[in-house]
């Protein structure tokens, strides 16, 4: 896709997201999706594309695209795959803004489906196309639904969630079984056949009443786009929450089979996370009450919290679990604690977290029925030791009148948010603890209502993660490269691919190559002890074959080598002979040993490996990834949670010699085959030193005219 046909789809996806004119195509279905639309609240103009009805859904159907009144900004069509090929390419001819594809049986099908859906594609033109395989688009701030079934939403005016998801299930979960969630846009883009995730996420990000963006991805379509747009939500500071899918090789063939896209191995997406300050979760609960807490109260300014309640054991939990989430509870000061204690029953203990536990009237101050003092008391306790209220509570039914002595403290809450310019927030410690309509009672007076204790914890300490990760990020991320591997290849042997690393900046030992003949020879140039290996472009791991000796001390020892090595290569390798040699001085006092290589992603490119060395570092799952270019936190922060025990200098020289890779790759990104410089050793006195190399280089895929 050009940058124009680009430019020119996401300027018409505005059109669809935000439309005029609905054109609704397809039969009989179509009742319940235009009734969505309906009563939802949509004020626009709705029309049906129908040769065999007159009316439907009570609107009046004409037979073809060319008889609407004028070209539709959007269009939900739900039809076979060949009748909705034939409707997108009328569409396009009439000028539509976008259009929703709802049928299956495209990419996700492979083969015969994947050409399907390649031919939509060509058919949309510079239209706006969401999906195929999809749910479709709903737009709560403009009342606009284009929805595969009937799920209602409520209206929003600003403070929304914008949910993204490849699955419609997903969104279609959230719209049937929340309430009381700030929904502002659900786009549900299936196969991203023409309009990806990145594209959703540009434009919701252009819209100020979105504060928060939630996304379920499994694949990417497009890596770099992605990569812009989430640079972009970090130069607005709005924080993006990923729950990821098909990471694994089980969950990544599920994934081909859902949506038909490329899954992302689990180490890359860590590497995007880190890189875009992504906040990532477990579990669409826990998706949901993130990006809740986010839009209505926004980035805390910290991670303390103050934490009320009616209940000594929610005090007690929360006292113990609050720190694993990083989160700080500092105690009142004696001050508050002298200030407060004649306004209270003489048994309530004045702490944080802090057990409220009133009656239902009192001669003191404070009492239960009586909002304004509870939210007073509140105030005054929290007051300069929290960055988040919270309030732990749990409201029995409504209609058995448990519930009733327990209302005045959602108006003491719902109070004290006018008060304090910090997030409150309200949650029961059981899911179920308080009914949808105390949650939108809440929502409407700025109290972000979370659902659970577990899931509460979580969203605080996503929250003030995400605060403190964006602060110490000083530039903004830079996006991808994805270049495309090579067709063709060759390796180099190990004494070319280091004098080529070591040209840009790698450190390597000083060394002699030539004929086994005269190995002796060399290593009493170089001096005792040595190291011998094998060279030669056919093993490259040659450890594994005989082919490297170490700690040769004398003359002798390197006659015996070349002989033994001889016989092993003719053993493991037969007909390959030993012809020429490397001989470098042997390295010790090391104290770490690192591998520094190079893994591509085909929609994310390159991205920088550093581990513990070894020859099973991915099998340990001891390393880290950076996306090339990488920026310097990057790379400290992978050297960091490696735990190398390493002094601040040896630091410095492990990541600049990290820095000579990535200079090399940068060069030659789309002739990298294979990279592994393992290992790196980091000695004793600080210095770093490469003393083994694989480099497989190729060719570019040739550009087809």
């Amino acid at each position: 896709m050009t940058n124009t046909l680009r430019q020119q789809r996401r300027a018409n996806l505005r059109r669809l997201m935000k439309p005029e004119h609905i054109a609704f195509v397809g039969g009989s279905h179509l009742e319940r999706v235009v009734g969505l639309c309906r009563d939802n609240g949509y004020a626009g103009r709705m029309s049906i594309i129908n040769p065999r009805y007159e009316t439907l859904a009570g609107l009046h159907c004409v037979p073809t695209a060319d008889d609407l009144d004028d070209a539709p900004d959007a269009a939900f069509v739900a039809m076979s795959n060949q009748l909705t090929l034939e409707a997108v390419q009328a569409l396009a001819k009439r000028g539509a803004g976008g259009v929703i594809c709802h049928a299956t049986g495209y990419g996700e099908t492979g083969g015969e489906g994947m050409e399907a859906q390649n031919a939509l594609a060509r058919a949309a033109g510079e239209m706006a196309l969401i999906g195929p395989n999809c749910m479709g688009l709903i737009n709560a701030f403009d009342n606009c639904a284009m929805w595969g079934e009937y799920t209602p939403s409520q209206p929003i005016d600003d403070n929304g969630v914008a949910l993204i998801s490849q699955s419609g299930a997903f969104l279609y979960g959230v719209l049937s079984a929340e309430r009381a969630f700030p929904l502002g846009y659900a786009a549900s883009v299936g196969n991203q056949a023409v309009i990806d995730s990145a594209d959703i996420l540009d434009a919701v990000l252009d819209d100020p009443r979105v504060r928060a963006i939630g996304i379920y991805a499994e694949g990417l379509p497009d890596g770099p786009a992605l990569s812009a747009a989430l640079a972009k939500a970090m130069e607005q500071e709005v924080p993006v929450v990923l729950l990821r899918g098909g990471g694994t090789v089980a969950s990544a063939e599920r994934s081909l089979s859902h949506t038909g896209n490329l899954a992302v191995p689990n180490d890359f997406w860590d590497a995007l996370i880190r890189r875009f300050c992504l906040i990532q979760v477990d579990s669409p609960k826990q998706l949901v009450e993130a990006t809740k807490l986010l839009a209505v109260c926004g980035v805390p300014r910290g991670n303390r919290i103050f934490v009320a309640t009616y209940s000594g054991a929610a005090g007690t939990l929360l006292a113990e679990q609050a720190p694993q989430r990083g989160l700080e509870l500092q105690p009142i000061p004696d001050a508050t604690i002298e200030t407060l204690k004649p306004t209270l029953p003489y048994y309530v203990t004045i702490s944080n977290p802090f057990d409220v536990n009133l009656p239902w009237r009192t001669e003191t101050r404070v009492s239960l029925d009586d909002p304004e003092s509870i939210a007073e008391c509140l105030e005054i306790a929290c007051e300069g030791i929290t960055d988040t209220f919270v309030f732990m509570l749990d409201i029995p039914r409504k209609g058995t009148g448990g519930d009733l002595p327990w209302l005045p403290t959602i108006d003491a809450v719902i109070e004290l948010r006018q008060r304090i310019e910090i997030p409150v927030v309200i949650s029961p410690l059981i899911p179920e603890g308080l009914e949808p309509h105390i949650r939108e009672k809440l929502l409407a007076g700025g109290v972000a209502p979370l659902t659970g204790f577990s899931e509460t914890l979580d969203a605080l300490g996503a929250a003030a993660g995400y605060g403190a990760e964006r602060a110490a990020i000083a530039t903004n991320g830079t996006p991808t490269m994805a270049t495309k591997p090579p067709v063709s290849f060759e390796a180099l042997d190990e004494a070319e691919g280091k004098a080529l690393m070591a040209g840009y900046g790698l450190p390597v030992p000083d060394g002699w190559h030539g004929p086994a003949t005269e190995a002796v020879e060399a290593a009493e140039r170089i001096g005792f002890p040595v190291v011998m290996k094998v060279l030669s472009t056919e093993l490259l791991h040659k450890s594994k074959l005989g082919g490297v000796r170490l700690g040769l001390n004398n003359p002798a020892m390197v006659e015996e080598a070349v002989a033994g090595m001889r016989a092993d290569l003719e053993r493991h390798v037969p007909g390959h002979g030993l012809e020429r040699v490397l001989i470098e001085p042997m390295t010790g006092d090391a104290v770490a040993e690192v591998i520094v290589g190079l893994k591509r992603h085909p929609e994310l490119g390159l991205a920088l490996v550093i581990g513990a060395g070894g020859v099973d570092v991915e099998e340990a799952r001891n390393y880290g990834l950076a996306l090339l270019p990488a920026s310097e936190r990057e790379l400290a922060g992978i050297v960091d949670r490696l735990d190398l025990g390493l002094t601040p200098e040896a630091v410095q020289n492990l990541i600049a010699a990290v820095r000579a890779v990535e200079r090399f790759a940068l060069t030659r990104a789309d002739r990298i085959h294979e990279l592994d410089i393992n290992p790196v050793l980091v000695r004793s006195d600080d210095s770093v030193i490469a003393v083994d190399a694989l480099v497989v280089l190729g060719k570019a895929e040739e550009k087809q005219p």
